[in-house]
């Protein structure tokens, strides 16, 4: 029996007893990552991290957990024991810590005891002793380093902690992909929990979130009884076509939340979260905005190294009714992408559709990478109804097996139409009527935030206030 599995049935023993109220523990509502270092140094000539000021945003944040991360220099453990810990304690805020897999060690290495987890185990667990809001740890990309942590050398790790603190939760981070049977079977019973960041696998991107709900529920089914926090990517995803919007930042999280409400997750912890000014994040460059004027536009997208199969599209649908007395009905639109006559033809198809018919379409080779302008005339097609369906679509007319390509559609102009948006400026008006067919071609709003940070974390903070 796990760790968790025995201290839940003591739980359930005991609000059985006369007298004995069951206590429920909060849900996690916390984000992970983006230290922030003093302006100046001290007199040591040491920037410290801040910890006045980010504990002032995580309250303004509304979060009740922090995932403090061991990269850089020795001074993040001295600044994380002596002085954010107490600070977070005043504010109420847990804090898990973060130690980087071996698989990391290009760009992160967690120090004083870099890869030496036993010891990791046993010192974080110290700390919470002293300093009882320090309630987990995890470590980051586990399911990638499993040839280090084999169950013989967490069995090592946890002994080690449980040794001096064993409430002291370890909540590795572990991608869908990984849950195979065999680490559950292996795996789980040695663990608290895991941290479970969510990318629409087997893809991956950080523009799609309709698979967030099946991947929850499948894993509440297959691991019950274990506490599952899923992280949402509030920075750049790796490999992906795309950084992630506020729109889907605020999605994934909603949606979580929903799941937390119903049992499925025991919390959220966002990637990465620029909750400060002082962070890089907090705003977008204005290369960001790629939409012909205003700040969104409808994209669509089939990413590097990804195979696709002929048939497959991705789609944003949307209803529109008919303009009574109009003589012309048609719609015009300007649509780009990065690809010219140098490349291969006869793979990637822009089209308009409708009610499920295509009235437009042109491969992406077939002009230059300047916005183009179009008009389709319905008149002819519309005689007599009064609402129809439109729909602009990437279509692969063959499968691919590396051919990137991102097609942006912006500013329609619908005559005898009433369409809203027409600009792509709201993302949630587009999001509900998108359709992807048969794999990894992908379609989203896309709503360029310049104060990226400030905006996100606005939502976020009222999410957080109400779960």
């Amino acid at each position: 029996m796990s760790r968790l599995a025995f201290s839940g049935l003591i739980a359930v023993l005991l609000s059985l007893l006369p007298g004995v109220a069951r206590a429920e523990t909060p849900a996690v509502m916390g984000t992970a990552g983006n230290l922030i270092r003093e302006a100046q140094p001290r007199a040591d000539g040491i920037r410290h991290v801040d910890s006045k000021a980010m504990i002032a945003g995580l309250k303004a944040l509304n979060a009740n957990t922090y995932v403090y991360p061991m990269a850089g220099d020795n001074v993040h453990w001295d600044d994380l024991r002596r002085e954010f810990l107490p600070a977070a304690a005043a504010a109420g805020i847990d804090v898990w810590v973060l130690v980087y897999s071996p698989s990391q060690a290009v760009c992160c290495v967690s120090r004083p005891y870099k890869h030496d987890y036993v010891t990791w185990a046993r010192e974080i667990a110290t700390a919470s002793k002293s300093h009882p809001n320090l309630t987990g740890w995890t470590v980051d990309d586990y399911g990638y380093d499993l040839k280090t942590f084999t169950p013989a050398y967490v069995k090592q790790m946890t002994a080690a902690a449980e040794a001096v603190n064993p409430s002291l939760k370890f909540v590795p981070t572990v991608y869908y992909g990984q849950f195979t049977d065999a680490f559950i079977a292996e795996q789980i019973p040695l663990l608290d929990g895991v941290v479970f960041p969510f990318r629409d696998e087997p893809h991956r991107d950080t523009s799609w979130t309709w698979s967030l709900s099946y991947q929850v529920k499948q894993l509440a089914k297959r691991l019950p009884g274990t506490d599952v926090y899923l992280m949402p990517y509030a920075h750049p995803l790796s490999h992906a076509a795309q950084k992630p919007t506020v729109a889907y930042v605020e999605a994934v999280t909603r949606k979580s939340l929903e799941h937390v409400r119903a049992g499925e997750l025991a919390g959220v912890v966002q990637y990465k979260l620029p909750f400060l000014a002082a962070d890089a994040g907090w705003t977008r460059p204005a290369t960001d905005n790629l939409a012909r004027t205003g700040d969104g536009r409808l994209s669509f997208v089939v990413q590097t190294k990804t195979a696709t199969e002929a048939g497959m599209s991705c789609g944003a649908s949307r209803q529109v009714k008919l303009t009574s007395g109009a003589a012309k009905r048609s719609v015009s639109f300007w649509h780009r992408d990065g690809r010219g006559a140098g490349h291969p033809a006869g793979y990637h198809v822009k089209q308009l559709l409708l009610n499920g018919r295509v009235v437009w379409q042109q491969d992406v080779t077939a002009d230059g990478t300047a916005w183009q302008r179009v008009t389709v005339d319905l008149t002819a097609a519309l005689a007599g109804a009064t609402s129809a369906t439109l729909e602009w679509r990437l279509y692969e007319r063959k499968g691919v097996s590396d051919y990137f390509v991102d097609a942006g559609v912006d500013d329609i102009v619908a005559t005898g139409l009433q369409l809203s948006d027409p600009g792509v400026e709201n993302a949630v008006v587009w999001t509900a009527g998108l359709v992807r067919k048969g794999g990894p071609v992908y379609c989203s709003a896309q709503v360029y935030h310049q104060d990226y940070g400030a905006e996100l974390g606005a939502r976020l903070a009222g999410l957080y206030a109400a779960a």
